[in-house]
């Protein structure tokens, strides 16, 4: 795999997709106040919904027939040189059919509107829930491994099928640099996933006789990595973590709240149920990451990244608590971590 190099920051013009979410929308003003930018296009977001001048907003559909061509129209036209895709369902979702055009149509076709528009960068949002909760795990799971998350959720499967797509673009057009970024449960004040539900519960169910390791990352982390992905040109898949891990029982404990032990089996069977009649955030597989460990190792991100996060696991937790009990969030474009060499 090729070292990754320092780019020229002179003259970036950087495009965003997801721009209708929080990540998307921080991004955009993170890459707004980087004055190594000359221009930041918001795609996907709403026209009018920018007021800086170096932000253009298209409001572009990525999962509609041509979108491609109209989104290559506008990279071209616009000189992009750089294009994170953000583009992706935070949380399961029941409008299943809504999520696999988004991630799997949309990233198509941002792929082809990529190789046919001179982009040279392409930084990619996945996560870590893609490796699988699995007994036979290691201890911290190198980028290297299989991605075996269960084919049966439709929110995985998607996100597979993106990462799929992704690898297979990134050895065909070998021009374009490509990274994935593989974020673990990301907590904070504006985070949207199973982990913050979670978190917002009095009492949460848990897998009776298991008390795996998880882990988290801090959203500012998370911008602060994409922020080093752009920034430096290592290729491939990434993982984007805190350092530490906490047992999932500790986890809850620390932030206040009451684990409630429920056989695997029966709790598998109750979010089935409860699923259906959409009254749970969390559907049946679920059950598999209070049952195993799904912990990723943040090596290779920080020796060719720089990425080094704020917050631990432990810490991320008690800021989303704090931050979320306050009402407080950090402005926006706000700097948080560190790209090493900065």
């Amino acid at each position: 795999m090729p070292r990754s190099v320092r780019r020229s920051p002179s003259g970036r013009v950087v495009a965003v997709t997801g721009t209708r979410l929080f990540l998307g929308q921080e991004l955009v003003a993170r890459f707004e106040s980087d004055p190594s930018c000359a221009a930041v296009l918001a795609l996907d977001a709403p026209l009018g919904s920018t007021v800086s001048p170096r932000v253009t907003a298209h409001e572009l559909e990525l999962a509609r027939p041509g979108a491609d061509q109209r989104l290559a129209a506008v990279l071209r036209n616009a000189g992009v040189d750089t294009l994170v895709h953000a583009a992706f369902v935070p949380a399961p979702t029941h409008e299943i059919e809504l999520s696999h055009e988004l991630e799997s149509i949309g990233t198509l076709n941002v792929l082809a509107a990529c190789e046919a528009s001179g982009v040279r960068r392409l930084v990619v949002w996945s996560q870590t829930v893609l490796y699988g909760a699995h007994p036979d795990n290691p201890a911290l799971l190198p980028e290297s491994w299989r991605l075996r998350g269960a084919a049966d959720s439709p929110f995985l499967r998607d996100k597979l099928e993106a990462e799929r797509l992704v690898r297979e673009f990134a050895g065909r057009v070998p021009r374009v640099r490509t990274a994935v970024l593989r974020t673990a449960p990301i907590v904070g004040p504006h985070a949207v996933g199973l982990i913050p539900a979670l978190l917002e519960r009095r009492f949460v169910p848990v897998a009776a006789g298991y008390d795996p390791l998880m882990q988290v990352v801090h959203e500012y982390d998370a911008l602060d990595a994409f922020k080093c992905a752009v920034d430096r040109e290592g290729d491939g898949p990434f993982n984007i973590v805190a350092e530490g891990v906490l047992p999932i029982r500790t986890a809850l404990l620390v932030a206040g709240r009451v684990p409630v032990p429920v056989p695997p089996n029966t709790l598998r069977r109750l979010l089935a149920m409860l699923w259906a009649v959409r009254a749970s955030e969390a559907s049946a597989p679920f059950v598999d990451y209070l049952m195993y460990p799904c912990v990723a190792d943040g090596g290779r991100a920080a020796r060719e990244l720089g990425f080094r996060p704020t917050y631990s696991t432990q810490e991320s937790i008690g800021d989303h608590l704090a931050r979320c009990s306050a009402g407080r969030a950090r402005p926006a474009g706000a700097a948080a971590g560190s790209c090493g060499g900065e």
